[in-house]
């Protein structure tokens, strides 16, 4: 994820474009928000400007739990807007630091929750941001992959669904008095 330029229409619905609450102190925030479901292993990484946040997580599969990495970043919100100077001061893009860390905390914190509630499981709040490490050491993103495989999907269907279930019945007819 790169820079996102915001219009008008997104600036002016914008959640948190009045934040007085800073990029550290949402960056704590976040910690505890991991730590509070669980997440007690965790990695911050800044690399050319952009903030990511790294996590393990376990999916049982087959009665085997492997391991994958969950990968987020940080949004860079970018909107022209006047520094200062009134309605004729020249607009220059400026990186809404504030309300970019804002957001990204509301977006972990309404999957977490997701996940807590049952309202959904980990595989499809962070479908696109889960990554593996083939044999190779080439790693993969598990959404990136699906779409990009996206015609051999047919083969996936003789794979047993867990959440399907079958239901034999029989029907028998009565007469009718």
């Amino acid at each position: 994820m790169s820079e996102i330029y915001l219009t008008e229409k997104q600036w002016s619905r914008l959640p948190y474009k009045t934040t007085k609450i800073d990029r550290n102190r949402t960056y704590l925030e976040i910690i505890k928000l991991l730590e509070t479901h669980g997440i007690s292993d965790y990695q911050w990484t800044r690399y050319q400007g952009m903030d990511r946040l790294a996590f393990p997580i376990k999916i049982e599969r087959q009665d085997v739990d492997q391991g994958f990495m969950v990968k987020l970043t940080v949004p860079r919100l970018m909107y022209n807007k006047r520094k200062t100077g009134g309605a004729y001061a020249k607009k220059t893009m400026t990186y809404l630091e504030k309300e970019s860390w804002r957001i990204f905390w509301w977006y972990l914190k309404s999957k977490l929750e997701a996940i807590e509630f049952g309202i959904s499981d980990t595989v499809r709040e962070f479908m696109y941001n889960i990554n593996y490490a083939l044999p190779d050491g080439t790693e993969i993103n598990l959404g990136r992959t699906l779409i990009e495989n996206v015609e051999n999907l047919n083969k996936l269907t003789a794979l047993p669904d867990p959440d399907r279930k079958i239901i034999e019945t029989t029907i028998e007819e009565t007469e009718k008095k």
